[in-house]
């Protein structure tokens, strides 16, 4: 009795949840897209000249965050975990000018972009880091090689596409494990959604659970994955820090704007690190470790959706405002938009004095 209470009270939230999906995503898209474009043309035209090549990989990483919040969008999936499930699924009409086809690949292509942006994260590091050890550039990153940054986010997505093919595809074992929750929390079938779930355990012929060996290897490649990543930020990040300290220290006033320029360049990064961590990495984490250890968390709502959502929303913003010629260009933007709206006011003024 109290768990049919319970699956009522989630349905009742899942197609309230639902319904704000829309608007959420319609809002995050927009306004993220606008900023993305505004940062573009900063990054292009108010980049001083000793940011270099630097500025390649920032506009390479707006563009990604505009094709990701785009495909957020159009995927509108919904994130759940269901006792030793992890679920992301988007709701598929069938029958519809979508092919239920493109409707799966919108699910696979939505959880490669999260390991394509810890390889983006992790380049901008590397690249930060290059700037102030010249051996380490000359080594690793110097003429050609540099582009091997770019490289990285699509070798992640390969490798997290495959991860997803072994271990996560729906079969009838999940399909039976999931069949009801899908209804009677989101009054959905099978048939209904299109969706990829990396399911821990299943039950073995004594009814005992046993460990999802494919599952358990997909797993395990995503997180070595975002270790890769993680190991970037954090020693990479460090050593970066103390090289502008002491560039910083040792510098003549003249160097000293273009150490002060790498410390502002850092600074936005770093809180550009702490954004999706916030939003997205530690959620997931959560997500995944709790159904791996058994632990049902129970219904999720779409909060882990809807974090995802605002982190393309935000993270264009500290570059924006913390690297300080950016800063000075949006001044200068709403400046001069102030002074045509005075110059338009007064001349409507002068013809009505006119008349």
């Amino acid at each position: 009795m109290t768990t049919k209470l319970i699956y009522k009270a989630e349905h009742e939230t899942a197609h309230s949840d639902l319904r704000m999906a829309s608007y959420i995503q319609l809002a995050s898209t927009c306004v993220s897209l606008l900023l993305n474009i505004l940062l573009c043309w900063l990054i292009l035209k108010k980049s001083p000249k000793k940011m270099g090549s630097y500025k390649q990989l920032m506009v390479f990483t707006s563009v990604f965050e505009m094709y990701y919040t785009m495909l957020d969008g159009a995927a509108d999936v919904t994130v759940f975990a269901h006792g030793f499930a992890v679920v992301v699924f988007r709701e598929y009409v069938p029958n519809s000018l979508l092919p239920s086809s493109v409707s799966m690949a919108l699910v696979i292509a939505y959880c490669v972009t999260f390991g394509m942006s810890m390889a983006i994260l992790a380049s901008h590091f590397v690249y930060r880091y290059s700037v102030t050890d010249s051996t380490f550039h000359h080594r690793y990153l110097s003429g050609k090689k540099y582009y091997l940054l770019f490289m990285a986010p699509f070798v992640y997505a390969i490798w997290w596409t495959s991860a997803l093919m072994y271990g996560y595809l729906p079969n009838a074992e999940s399909d039976e494990y999931l069949k009801a929750r899908f209804l009677d929390t989101f009054d959905l079938r099978l048939d209904q959604i299109s969706y990829v779930s990396p399911k821990f355990y299943k039950y073995g012929s004594q009814g005992e659970l046993v460990f999802n060996a494919p599952a358990w290897v997909a797993v395990a490649n995503c997180l070595m994955m975002v270790t890769s990543s993680i190991f970037c930020v954090l020693y990479l990040g460090s050593k970066c820090y103390l090289n502008i300290r002491k560039h910083l220290s040792l510098q003549s006033e003249t160097s000293k704007f273009s150490a002060n320029l790498q410390k502002q360049l850092f600074n936005a990064l770093v809180i550009q690190t702490i954004i999706p961590v916030v939003l997205m990495y530690l959620p997931i984490l959560v997500f995944f470790l709790c159904p791996m250890i058994n632990v049902n968390l129970g219904y999720s709502s779409r909060f882990v959706s809807d974090m995802v959502a605002l982190y393309p929303v935000i993270d264009p913003l500290p570059n924006m405002f913390i690297i300080k010629s950016y800063r000075k260009g949006i001044i200068e933007m709403f400046n001069c938009c102030g002074r045509k709206q005075e110059v338009g006011g007064n001349s409507f003024s002068a013809k009505l004095g006119t008349i």
